[in-house]
């Protein structure tokens, strides 16, 4: 007996490795794929200033902070409507972007933000398979099951997406806030408290969803976490209780957050600013602060209807849930952890937000997928764990079939109907030319301006300035006419452009087919 049972733990040891190689197989290859990709992306000018240029000037700046040791280069990037030095936190109050600065010591460029997104995109299969292992616990064959969840992470569609539009700090909240849940499951307070931290940091917003985790982790030592059945009042505090760590825990997450997101749009962004954040714009049928907002949405259920009842919004649902079989409405307490940012996303009046080609889902994205594996639990409850293996490899082969379905339709991959091949089959020529300048004037104290694809190539120094009637403050204007000609703002550039070429104090000193290069000769 002692023999059959060393036999069965041993063979399902092996089979727990093989797993876990098959899954560090699709980790590594999902860097080395979309590593190589958002690279080249940018070198063959599909990024642009928005965002990755505005990224890379912020993170070179702190970078140089800490090298010059002048602090007032800590966050700092130039402002596009006034040309004036302003700090990130009065677009966004993201300081995660300083943090990175130090990778820069390594090497300082736009390669270093997107191969950092991607790498840290991609070690959110292992949380993902770490918190289905542990809320299967006594299943059999769980190994199966979590790893067809996190392929499904990996190949799922909009966290694709998010990774290959330039690089946004928010998107690192995807693998930060699965690491966080699956920390605090495991009650290693500690490092769930980290990670909480460090989401935070990606963005002002991630305070609301952060609160709302704070609700759900106070409450789930009770039975009122799943809602499987009532407690009396008394008694769900009797439970909080008997666990202080996560009483504690719970607290703080709670009031950190708040305060945090108050901080945000109340204090600090308004003080770098000099007024209310720009996102408030989006939400003026409600308010025009965030309190009068919240209001607002509680006292105008016409507007709600009015933008949440509408055909984009269920192929936002349809992108977001779809892939996962829509197993996170069996198990929506999760979910719900998100409502915060998926009202901020729903109610805006900027169509963008409900895009799943963006970064917006990025904070949704890590309960999509936790509901789903709960979702995925519920099903199996209908018998016992022990007997339910033939469910559990059903649900798990489901989710692989369904997740490459959607992939196929809505995948950057090459072989998706949507695929994103342009860096590969289309690179713009200019790129070779874009290199060449980009070396030519890296002087860090050399004031530019570009277009927008130019952007990314140009924006590591202390003074940048996109491509506008702010041109004057530069020392060199390097752009493509191409790119005005196409701009959705051409009827503001063209005539800027126009008076570019007649403007006596620069000078054109450079002129081929794509790229044009213009030098100031008369201090203005």
């Amino acid at each position: 007996m002692k023999n059959i049972i060393q036999a069965i733990s041993s063979k399902i040891k092996d089979q727990r490795s093989k797993i876990k190689i098959i899954l560090w197989f699709f980790i590594l290859a999902y860097i080395s794929y979309f590593s190589y990709f958002t690279v080249l992306r940018y070198k063959t000018l599909y990024a642009s200033y928005y965002d990755l240029g505005i990224m890379n000037q912020v993170v070179y700046n702190s970078y140089m902070a800490i090298k010059t040791k002048d602090p007032s280069r800590l966050l700092e990037l130039t402002d596009t409507d006034s040309s004036m030095q302003i700090k990130r936190m009065a677009i966004h109050n993201d300081p995660l972007l300083a943090l990175l600065s130090v990778f820069y010591f390594i090497y300082k460029g736009p390669e270093t933000l997107l191969i950092i997104q991607t790498v840290v995109l991609a070690l959110g299969a292992l949380a993902v398979f770490k918190i289905t292992e542990f809320v299967f616990a006594k299943a059999k064959h769980v190994d199966f099951l979590a790893l067809s969840f996190s392929l499904a992470y990996l190949f799922y569609s909009p966290m694709q997406r998010a990774n290959s539009f330039d690089f946004h700090a928010v998107v690192l909240a995807t693998t930060f806030l699965l690491f966080m849940f699956y920390f605090f499951l495991k009650k290693r307070f500690v490092l769930s408290y980290l990670f909480f931290v460090l989401s935070l940091l990606s963005k002002e917003e991630v305070g609301l969803t952060t609160a709302f985790f704070g609700v759900y982790a106070l409450f789930s030592n009770t039975t009122l976490l799943p809602l499987n059945r009532l407690k009396k009042p008394k008694k769900i505090l009797q439970d909080i209780m008997k666990n202080h760590k996560n009483l504690i825990f719970s607290l703080i997450v709670i009031i950190t957050s708040l305060v945090w997101f108050d901080l945000s749009v109340s204090v600090i962004t308004p003080y770098f600013r000099g007024s209310h954040p720009f996102a408030l714009e989006y939400y003026g049928d409600f308010g025009d602060s965030p309190i009068r907002i919240i209001i607002g949405i509680f006292k105008n259920p016409y507007s709600i209807g009015k933008y949440i009842f509408r055909f984009d919004t269920f192929t936002y649902f349809l992108y977001l849930l779809g892939p996962l079989g829509f197993l996170s409405l069996f198990s929506p307490i999760q979910l719900l952890i998100s409502l915060p940012e998926l009202a901020i996303n729903l109610l805006s009046n900027n169509y963008n937000l409900r895009n799943v080609v963006f970064h917006y889902t990025s904070v949704i994205q890590p309960f999509v997928f936790i509901s789903a594996i709960y979702g995925a639990r519920a099903l199996t409850k209908f018998k016992s764990f022990s007997q339910n293996t033939k469910y559990l490899k059903t649900i798990s082969l489901g989710i692989l079939i369904i997740s490459f379905i959607f992939s196929y339709f809505k995948s950057p991959l090459p072989y998706s109907r949507e695929a994103d091949i342009h860096p590969f089959k289309y690179p713009q020529i200019a790129y070779k030319e874009a290199e060449i300048w980009a070396a030519i004037l890296r002087d860090d104290n050399t004031k530019v301006s570009t277009t927008g694809q130019l952007a990314p190539y140009f924006t590591m120094r202390r003074y940048f300035y996109i491509f506008s009637s702010n041109y004057i403050y530069a020392d060199y204007v390097v752009l493509r006419p191409t790119e005005i000609y196409d701009y959705p703002e051409k009827h503001e550039l063209i005539p800027v452009y126009n008076r570019l070429q007649k403007d006596t104090n620069f000078k054109l000193i450079y002129k081929s087919h794509e790229l044009e290069v213009y030098k100031k000769i008369k201090a203005i």
